[in-house]
C-alpha cells in the first residue's frame, strides 16, 4: 500500500471533517495517481468528496465502524481483517499489485494503515493552517525516509507554496 496526504508544516491534514486547503494542482495530480487504482478512506473522507460518493474510474474501499447499506461504485469494510481480506480478493481476481492501493484518509484510517505502507506521497504547504487531524510526522519515524523532495510551487488561489514529497518506509514490519 501507498499512502498519499496533503499537509501543513505541523502535520496537519484537516479541520472541521474538510481538507485545509484545496489546491487545483494537487487535486489534478490526486487524480492521476489514482485514476484505476484502488483507493481506501473512511466514511468522513467520503463525505468531503463530490455529491458524498465514492470517486470515479477508481475502485474505492470504504473502512467504517459504523454498517452501512450496500454502495454503488464501493466495496465497505467494518474491521482491518476485512479490509485486508478484500485487498488479497482484488489482487486475486483483478491482478492488483500492493502499490496499486492507495490510502487516501483520513486521520484515523492513515493511521490505523501507515504500517502497511511502503510509500508515503505527501504534499506540504509551506504554511500552518488550523487543524484539528493530523499525519503521524515521517520526519522523526526512524522507518521512513525522504527520498525525493520537489521544487517548491506557487499556489496564487491560495497565496501559499507547495513542493510534493516522496517517503519511503526502511523497515518493513510486514
Amino acid at each position: 500500500m501507498i499512502a498519499i496526504v496533503n499537509t501543513d508544516p505541523g502535520w496537519g491534514i484537516g479541520k472541521a471533517g474538510a481538507l485545509q486547503v484545496h489546491i487545483s494542482q494537487d487535486l489534478q495530480r490526486f487524480k492521476k495517481m489514482t485514476v484505476g487504482k484502488v483507493i481506501i478512506y473512511g466514511s468522513k473522507t467520503m463525505q468531503t468528496y463530490p455529491n458524498g460518493k465514492p470517486l470515479p474510474l477508481r475502485k474505492n474501499i470504504i473502512l467504517t465502524r459504523n454498517p452501512q447499506p450496500a454502495m454503488t461504485g464501493a466495496y465497505l469494510a467494518d474491521s482491518l481483517e476485512e479490509l485486508l481480506e478484500l485487498v488479497e480478493e482484488l489482487k486475486n481476481d483483478y491482478n492488483y499489485r500492493d502499490d496499486d492501493f492507495i490510502v487516501v484518509g483520513g486521520e484515523s484510517i492513515y493511521k490505523l494503515l501507515l504500517p502497511f505502507c511502503t510509500e508515503c506521497h505527501v504534499t506540504r504547504i509551506n504554511q500552518e493552517l488550523p487543524a484539528d487531524s493530523y499525519f503521524p510526522n515521517l520526519d522523526i519515524d526512524r522507518e521512513w525516509e525522504l527520498i525525493n523532495q520537489s521544487e517548491w510551487l506557487e499556489d496564487t488561489k491560495n497565496n501559499l507554496r507547495f513542493c510534493y514529497l516522496h517517503y519511503r518506509r526502511i523497515i518493513d514490519n510486514n
